[in-house]
């Protein structure tokens, strides 16, 4: 799994990059865990970051590719170690449809390994036997160019599949609010 997240990026980059821009995305999560048993849990807020590609279909329609961190998770609401980050390498996959120059509508698979799980704060405890290592979802949002160079986003991650090895279902959900850069 993870040698086809590296290949399909770098099959993307290959493309000549002067047909294909490439920039970088950095950006706020506010994230969560739905599912059974999720009542008592609230959001946490932390960060995303990395690289896209811009690939023109037609003239109304472009495919961004996105290889980047990003940490979900969720904040307990009891107990001296209340935060918990899952940090995932993610690979999503946008379809955006021109309504105008500047203005997308953006929907798009995406799919998660999970690198690192922690709990508290300070000295961290690991806690990632705890979580699945996968994580497959759907992105909704929209994007705006503020000029050629410079666009932001906003989307919602739908996450499909269960993250947690407890007994309950439990699946990622996260509004994400980005800034992105074209470098090429």
């Amino acid at each position: 799994m993870r040698v086809l997240f590296v290949a399909l990026f770098f099959v993307c980059c290959s493309l000549n990059a002067q047909e294909h821009p490439i920039g970088i995305k950095i950006g706020g999560n506010i994230a969560s865990l739905a599912g059974d048993g999720t009542s008592g849990l609230s959001s946490l807020v932390n960060f995303h970051a990395g690289f896209f590609m811009e690939i023109d279909i037609t003239k109304d329609l472009k495919i961004q590719p996105e290889l980047l961190f990003t940490v979900y998770g969720f904040e307990l609401s009891e107990g001296d170690n209340k935060s918990v980050r899952l940090n995932y390498v993610a690979l999503p996959v946008m379809a955006k449809y021109f309504l105008s120059n500047s203005f997308s509508l953006d929907v798009g698979p995406q799919v998660g390994l999970l690198v690192t799980a922690k709990n508290g704060t300070g000295s961290l405890a690991d806690v990632k036997t705890d979580f699945f290592d996968r994580d497959f979802g759907v992105n909704f949002g929209f994007s705006y160019a503020i000029s050629n160079k410079v666009s932001t986003s906003l989307r919602y991650y739908l996450g499909l599949t269960d993250v947690s090895r407890v007994e309950t279902k439990n699946q990622n959900r996260a509004f994400q609010l980005a800034l992105q850069f074209k470098i090429k």
